[in-house]
Protein backbone atom coordinates (compact mmCIF):
# COMPACT_ATOMS: atom_id res chain seq x y z
CA UNK A 1 0.00 0.00 0.00
CA UNK A 2 1.04 3.61 -0.44
CA UNK A 3 -1.17 6.89 -0.73
CA UNK A 4 -0.65 10.27 -0.93
CA UNK A 5 -2.57 12.29 1.28
CA UNK A 6 -3.36 15.79 2.58
CA UNK A 7 -2.12 16.11 6.48
CA UNK A 8 -4.74 17.74 8.08
CA UNK A 9 -7.64 16.14 6.50
CA UNK A 10 -6.27 12.77 7.47
CA UNK A 11 -6.05 14.02 10.89
CA UNK A 12 -9.34 15.47 11.06
CA UNK A 13 -10.91 12.40 10.43
CA UNK A 14 -8.76 10.32 12.49
CA UNK A 15 -10.51 12.24 15.91
CA UNK A 16 -13.45 10.70 15.12
CA UNK A 17 -12.43 7.11 15.84
CA UNK A 18 -9.10 7.15 17.72
CA UNK A 19 -11.42 7.11 20.93
CA UNK A 20 -13.13 3.82 19.78
CA UNK A 21 -9.62 2.57 20.54
CA UNK A 22 -9.59 0.49 23.78
CA UNK A 23 -7.09 1.42 26.76
CA UNK A 24 -6.82 -1.89 27.84
CA UNK A 25 -7.45 -4.44 25.10
CA UNK A 26 -7.51 -8.52 25.34
CA UNK A 27 -6.21 -8.02 21.67
CA UNK A 28 -3.10 -6.57 21.14
CA UNK A 29 -4.31 -6.00 17.31
CA UNK A 30 -7.17 -3.83 18.59
CA UNK A 31 -4.91 -0.94 19.48
CA UNK A 32 -4.12 -0.57 16.10
CA UNK A 33 -6.19 1.11 12.90
CA UNK A 34 -6.40 -0.92 9.60
CA UNK A 35 -5.75 1.14 6.43
CA UNK A 36 -7.47 0.10 2.97
CA UNK A 37 -6.27 2.15 -0.22
CA UNK A 38 -8.79 1.23 -2.73
CA UNK A 39 -10.37 2.92 -5.80
CA UNK A 40 -8.87 6.38 -4.79
CA UNK A 41 -9.95 5.79 -1.27
CA UNK A 42 -8.94 5.41 2.02
CA UNK A 43 -10.92 3.09 4.20
CA UNK A 44 -9.96 3.48 8.10
CA UNK A 45 -11.42 1.27 10.65
CA UNK A 46 -11.45 0.97 14.23
CA UNK A 47 -13.12 -1.07 16.63
CA UNK A 48 -12.59 -3.16 20.16
CA UNK A 49 -15.10 -5.27 18.83
CA UNK A 50 -18.16 -4.11 20.64
CA UNK A 51 -18.33 -0.90 18.43
CA UNK A 52 -16.74 -0.15 15.50
CA UNK A 53 -16.20 3.16 13.36
CA UNK A 54 -15.04 2.95 9.77
CA UNK A 55 -14.45 6.41 7.60
CA UNK A 56 -13.39 7.14 3.74
CA UNK A 57 -11.74 10.07 2.38
CA UNK A 58 -10.26 10.74 -0.67
CA UNK A 59 -6.70 10.31 -1.48
CA UNK A 60 -4.07 9.41 -4.11
CA UNK A 61 -3.36 5.68 -4.57
CA UNK A 62 -0.32 5.05 -5.57
CA UNK A 63 -0.69 1.10 -5.09
CA UNK A 64 -3.63 -0.41 -3.35
CA UNK A 65 -3.38 -2.91 -0.69
CA UNK A 66 -3.99 -2.46 3.49
CA UNK A 67 -2.00 -2.44 6.28
CA UNK A 68 -2.42 -1.71 10.58
CA UNK A 69 -1.00 1.14 12.35
CA UNK A 70 -0.99 1.33 16.47
CA UNK A 71 -4.09 4.24 15.93
CA UNK A 72 -2.87 6.35 18.73
CA UNK A 73 1.13 6.93 17.85
CA UNK A 74 0.10 7.42 14.41
CA UNK A 75 -2.83 10.06 15.09
CA UNK A 76 0.17 11.60 17.84
CA UNK A 77 2.66 11.70 14.57
CA UNK A 78 -0.17 13.17 12.47
CA UNK A 79 -0.70 15.67 14.49
CA UNK A 80 3.01 16.89 15.41
CA UNK A 81 3.46 16.88 11.44
CA UNK A 82 3.62 19.95 9.63
CA UNK A 83 0.73 21.04 7.05
CA UNK A 84 0.40 19.55 3.51
CA UNK A 85 1.17 16.52 1.85
CA UNK A 86 2.44 13.41 3.20
CA UNK A 87 3.28 9.44 2.07
CA UNK A 88 2.38 6.87 3.62
CA UNK A 89 3.60 3.59 2.66
CA UNK A 90 3.79 -0.07 3.85
CA UNK A 91 7.12 -1.72 4.27
CA UNK A 92 8.58 -5.25 5.59
CA UNK A 93 7.28 -6.97 8.73
CA UNK A 94 3.91 -5.72 8.64
CA UNK A 95 5.88 -1.65 9.06
CA UNK A 96 4.49 1.50 8.29
CA UNK A 97 6.61 4.56 7.12
CA UNK A 98 4.83 8.51 7.33
CA UNK A 99 6.91 10.78 5.19
CA UNK A 100 6.49 14.53 5.49
CA UNK A 101 8.25 17.44 3.56
CA UNK A 102 11.11 17.40 6.49
CA UNK A 103 10.10 14.12 9.14
CA UNK A 104 10.08 10.36 8.88
CA UNK A 105 8.11 7.89 11.24
CA UNK A 106 8.49 4.23 10.98
CA UNK A 107 5.58 2.36 13.14
CA UNK A 108 5.58 -1.61 13.50
CA UNK A 109 1.75 -3.11 13.10
CA UNK A 110 0.21 -6.41 12.58
CA UNK A 111 -0.30 -8.42 9.68
CA UNK A 112 -3.81 -7.08 7.98
CA UNK A 113 -5.18 -10.66 8.23
CA UNK A 114 -5.05 -10.28 12.21
CA UNK A 115 -7.40 -8.13 11.95
CA UNK A 116 -11.10 -8.54 13.42
CA UNK A 117 -13.82 -9.00 10.48
CA UNK A 118 -16.33 -6.65 11.20
CA UNK A 119 -19.74 -7.98 9.96
CA UNK A 120 -21.60 -6.04 7.37
CA UNK A 121 -24.92 -4.44 8.45
CA UNK A 122 -27.45 -5.26 5.69
CA UNK A 123 -30.86 -5.27 7.09
CA UNK A 124 -33.54 -2.65 7.23
CA UNK A 125 -33.22 0.57 6.95
CA UNK A 126 -34.48 4.01 7.46
CA UNK A 127 -33.55 8.23 7.15
CA UNK A 128 -33.68 10.74 9.46
CA UNK A 129 -32.59 14.00 9.68
CA UNK A 130 -29.61 14.60 11.54
CA UNK A 131 -30.63 17.66 13.66
CA UNK A 132 -33.49 15.47 14.68
CA UNK A 133 -31.88 12.37 16.30
CA UNK A 134 -28.84 14.97 17.28
CA UNK A 135 -31.41 16.81 19.57
CA UNK A 136 -32.96 13.79 20.66
CA UNK A 137 -29.33 12.17 22.06
CA UNK A 138 -28.53 15.30 23.80
CA UNK A 139 -31.78 15.28 26.00
CA UNK A 140 -31.53 11.67 26.71
CA UNK A 141 -27.97 10.53 26.81
CA UNK A 142 -27.07 12.00 30.03
CA UNK A 143 -29.95 10.17 32.10
CA UNK A 144 -27.95 7.00 30.99
CA UNK A 145 -26.54 4.46 34.21
CA UNK A 146 -23.17 3.39 34.22
CA UNK A 147 -23.56 0.66 36.83
CA UNK A 148 -22.42 -2.61 35.72
CA UNK A 149 -25.50 -4.13 37.84
CA UNK A 150 -28.12 -2.53 35.76
CA UNK A 151 -26.95 -3.61 32.20
CA UNK A 152 -29.56 -3.02 30.18
CA UNK A 153 -29.66 0.49 31.75
CA UNK A 154 -25.85 1.29 30.42
CA UNK A 155 -27.35 2.75 26.70
CA UNK A 156 -30.31 4.42 25.06
CA UNK A 157 -33.52 2.44 24.37
CA UNK A 158 -34.56 3.09 20.82
CA UNK A 159 -38.25 2.78 20.35
CA UNK A 160 -39.58 2.31 17.31
CA UNK A 161 -43.53 1.77 16.93
CA UNK A 162 -44.96 2.97 13.14
CA UNK A 163 -44.76 6.36 12.54
CA UNK A 164 -43.12 7.53 15.44
CA UNK A 165 -39.05 7.12 17.32
CA UNK A 166 -38.81 7.25 21.27
CA UNK A 167 -35.20 8.06 22.84
CA UNK A 168 -35.76 6.89 26.52
CA UNK A 169 -32.53 6.95 29.25
CA UNK A 170 -32.90 5.87 33.14
CA UNK A 171 -30.28 5.25 35.72
CA UNK A 172 -33.45 4.19 38.21
CA UNK A 173 -33.52 7.51 39.71
CA UNK A 174 -34.29 9.70 36.85
CA UNK A 175 -35.80 9.38 33.01
CA UNK A 176 -35.46 11.02 29.92
CA UNK A 177 -37.67 10.50 27.48
CA UNK A 178 -37.62 12.40 23.77
CA UNK A 179 -40.14 11.54 20.95
CA UNK A 180 -40.25 12.71 17.17
CA UNK A 181 -42.61 11.85 14.17
CA UNK A 182 -40.73 9.71 11.57
CA UNK A 183 -41.28 8.07 7.92
CA UNK A 184 -41.13 4.52 9.08
CA UNK A 185 -42.85 1.07 9.39
CA UNK A 186 -40.51 -0.11 11.84
CA UNK A 187 -42.00 -1.56 15.47
CA UNK A 188 -38.98 -3.00 17.86
CA UNK A 189 -37.26 -1.75 20.61
CA UNK A 190 -33.01 -1.92 20.53
CA UNK A 191 -30.80 -1.00 23.51
CA UNK A 192 -28.01 1.36 21.92
CA UNK A 193 -24.80 1.36 24.41
CA UNK A 194 -23.83 4.65 25.53
CA UNK A 195 -20.51 4.61 24.44
CA UNK A 196 -21.95 4.07 20.79
CA UNK A 197 -24.37 6.86 21.34
CA UNK A 198 -21.72 9.23 22.62
CA UNK A 199 -19.20 8.38 19.82
CA UNK A 200 -22.48 9.10 17.42
CA UNK A 201 -23.02 12.58 19.00
CA UNK A 202 -19.82 12.85 18.19
CA UNK A 203 -19.59 12.26 14.32
CA UNK A 204 -23.23 13.93 14.45
CA UNK A 205 -22.17 17.33 15.41
CA UNK A 206 -19.79 17.38 12.23
CA UNK A 207 -22.20 16.08 9.55
CA UNK A 208 -25.37 18.18 8.42
CA UNK A 209 -25.94 14.62 6.09
CA UNK A 210 -28.96 12.66 6.29
CA UNK A 211 -28.60 9.69 9.16
CA UNK A 212 -29.41 6.34 8.00
CA UNK A 213 -30.02 4.27 10.78
CA UNK A 214 -29.56 0.44 9.01
CA UNK A 215 -30.58 -2.79 11.82
CA UNK A 216 -29.47 -6.32 11.23
CA UNK A 217 -31.19 -8.16 14.14
CA UNK A 218 -29.41 -11.43 13.22
CA UNK A 219 -26.01 -9.93 14.27
CA UNK A 220 -27.79 -7.65 16.98
CA UNK A 221 -26.03 -4.81 15.04
CA UNK A 222 -27.31 -1.39 14.65
CA UNK A 223 -25.59 1.08 12.05
CA UNK A 224 -25.33 4.63 11.78
CA UNK A 225 -24.23 5.48 8.26
CA UNK A 226 -23.60 9.11 6.78
CA UNK A 227 -21.74 9.47 3.71
CA UNK A 228 -18.67 8.95 4.24
CA UNK A 229 -18.93 7.36 7.86
CA UNK A 230 -19.80 4.52 9.49
CA UNK A 231 -20.40 3.40 12.89
CA UNK A 232 -21.70 -0.12 13.81
CA UNK A 233 -22.11 -1.24 17.27
CA UNK A 234 -23.60 -4.15 19.19
CA UNK A 235 -26.80 -3.81 20.78
CA UNK A 236 -26.95 -4.87 24.29
CA UNK A 237 -29.47 -7.62 25.11
CA UNK A 238 -32.38 -7.62 27.59
CA UNK A 239 -35.16 -6.32 28.13
CA UNK A 240 -35.45 -2.24 29.09
CA UNK A 241 -37.74 -1.78 32.00
CA UNK A 242 -41.76 -0.70 31.01
CA UNK A 243 -40.84 3.05 31.00
CA UNK A 244 -44.63 4.05 30.25
CA UNK A 245 -45.67 2.42 33.74
CA UNK A 246 -43.31 4.97 35.68
CA UNK A 247 -44.46 8.31 33.65
CA UNK A 248 -47.59 10.05 35.80
CA UNK A 249 -50.39 11.80 34.47
CA UNK A 250 -49.76 15.31 33.38
CA UNK A 251 -50.05 17.20 37.17
CA UNK A 252 -52.41 21.03 37.42
CA UNK A 253 -49.67 21.80 40.26
CA UNK A 254 -46.84 23.30 37.89
CA UNK A 255 -43.92 25.73 38.91
CA UNK A 256 -43.46 28.59 36.08
CA UNK A 257 -40.05 29.77 35.93
CA UNK A 258 -36.89 31.27 33.68
CA UNK A 259 -35.06 28.46 32.70
CA UNK A 260 -31.74 30.17 32.81
CA UNK A 261 -32.14 31.92 36.06
CA UNK A 262 -33.69 28.19 37.85
CA UNK A 263 -30.06 26.26 35.90
CA UNK A 264 -27.90 29.23 37.48
CA UNK A 265 -29.34 29.43 40.97
CA UNK A 266 -29.11 25.13 41.11
CA UNK A 267 -25.43 25.56 39.69
CA UNK A 268 -24.73 27.93 42.40
CA UNK A 269 -26.16 25.63 44.96
CA UNK A 270 -24.03 22.50 43.94
CA UNK A 271 -21.12 24.22 45.01
CA UNK A 272 -22.39 23.68 49.08
CA UNK A 273 -22.87 20.56 48.24
CA UNK A 274 -20.40 16.72 49.55
CA UNK A 275 -20.72 13.23 48.58
CA UNK A 276 -22.76 12.79 52.13
CA UNK A 277 -24.45 15.52 51.68
CA UNK A 278 -26.28 15.65 47.99
CA UNK A 279 -30.20 17.23 48.01
CA UNK A 280 -30.49 21.00 47.74
CA UNK A 281 -33.87 22.44 49.05
CA UNK A 282 -36.12 23.94 46.56
CA UNK A 283 -39.05 25.63 48.31
CA UNK A 284 -41.91 26.64 46.29
CA UNK A 285 -44.44 29.45 46.94
CA UNK A 286 -47.10 31.37 44.77
CA UNK A 287 -45.06 34.03 43.54
CA UNK A 288 -41.07 32.55 44.11
CA UNK A 289 -38.72 29.97 44.54
CA UNK A 290 -36.21 29.78 47.54
CA UNK A 291 -33.00 27.37 46.65
CA UNK A 292 -30.79 26.82 49.32
CA UNK A 293 -28.60 24.33 50.53
CA UNK A 294 -27.25 23.63 54.28
CA UNK A 295 -24.03 21.47 54.63
CA UNK A 296 -22.95 21.27 58.72
CA UNK A 297 -19.36 20.99 57.90
CA UNK A 298 -19.29 23.02 55.08
CA UNK A 299 -22.11 26.39 55.05
CA UNK A 300 -25.16 27.44 53.50
CA UNK A 301 -26.60 29.02 50.82
CA UNK A 302 -30.01 30.73 49.64
CA UNK A 303 -31.32 32.60 46.76
CA UNK A 304 -34.74 33.17 46.17
CA UNK A 305 -36.22 33.81 42.45
CA UNK A 306 -39.27 35.08 40.80
CA UNK A 307 -41.98 32.47 39.32
CA UNK A 308 -45.47 31.16 39.89
CA UNK A 309 -46.50 28.58 41.06
CA UNK A 310 -50.12 26.83 40.71
CA UNK A 311 -50.96 24.12 43.55
CA UNK A 312 -49.89 23.43 47.63
CA UNK A 313 -46.87 25.09 48.35
CA UNK A 314 -44.03 22.89 49.12
CA UNK A 315 -41.11 21.90 49.59
CA UNK A 316 -39.08 19.21 47.85
CA UNK A 317 -35.20 17.94 47.42
CA UNK A 318 -33.58 17.09 44.35
CA UNK A 319 -30.16 15.86 43.15
CA UNK A 320 -28.48 19.47 42.02
CA UNK A 321 -27.12 17.20 39.26
CA UNK A 322 -29.90 15.75 37.43
CA UNK A 323 -31.64 18.99 37.59
CA UNK A 324 -28.82 20.61 35.69
CA UNK A 325 -28.01 17.83 33.14
CA UNK A 326 -31.58 18.66 32.09
CA UNK A 327 -31.71 22.68 32.19
CA UNK A 328 -28.88 23.14 30.20
CA UNK A 329 -29.92 21.05 27.48
CA UNK A 330 -33.26 22.68 27.25
CA UNK A 331 -33.65 25.51 24.59
CA UNK A 332 -37.01 27.22 25.39
CA UNK A 333 -36.69 30.06 27.69
CA UNK A 334 -39.52 29.20 30.07
CA UNK A 335 -40.10 25.78 31.63
CA UNK A 336 -42.92 24.07 33.45
CA UNK A 337 -42.37 21.48 36.44
CA UNK A 338 -45.21 19.69 37.90
CA UNK A 339 -44.30 19.15 41.96
CA UNK A 340 -46.87 17.24 43.48
CA UNK A 341 -44.84 16.86 46.97
CA UNK A 342 -41.98 15.95 48.51
CA UNK A 343 -42.48 12.07 47.79
CA UNK A 344 -43.36 12.61 44.45
CA UNK A 345 -41.32 13.00 40.99
CA UNK A 346 -40.21 16.20 39.45
CA UNK A 347 -41.47 16.30 35.72
CA UNK A 348 -40.66 18.39 32.89
CA UNK A 349 -42.53 18.25 30.00
CA UNK A 350 -41.72 19.58 26.45
CA UNK A 351 -45.24 19.12 24.77
CA UNK A 352 -45.40 15.57 23.43
CA UNK A 353 -41.82 15.85 22.30
CA UNK A 354 -39.98 15.33 25.61
CA UNK A 355 -40.78 13.87 29.40
CA UNK A 356 -37.99 14.56 32.21
CA UNK A 357 -38.77 12.36 35.38
CA UNK A 358 -36.62 12.95 38.05
CA UNK A 359 -37.13 11.26 41.73
CA UNK A 360 -36.65 13.40 44.65
CA UNK A 361 -34.05 13.27 47.34
CA UNK A 362 -34.82 12.82 51.31
CA UNK A 363 -33.20 16.46 53.17
CA UNK A 364 -31.83 16.38 56.02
Amino acid sequence: MKIRVEKNILTQHLQDIIAIIPSRETLPVLSNILLEAKDNSLHITATDLELCVRKKIDVEVIQPGKITAPGRKFYDILREISPGKILIEETKNFGVIIKGEKCYFKLLGFSPDEYPDIPKTEGKKLKIETKTITAMITKTCFACSHEETRYVLNGILFDFNNSRLRLVASDGRRLSLAEEQIETTWEGKYIVPHKAVTELLKILEKNTDILTISLSEKNNQMAFLFQNTELITRLIEGDFPNYEEVIPKESKNKLTIKTTDFYQAIKRAHLMTTSESMAVKIEVYSSRVVVSKTTPELGESREELEATYKGEETIVGFNPQYLLDVLKNIDQDVIEIELNGADKPGIIRLGSQYIYLVLPMQLL
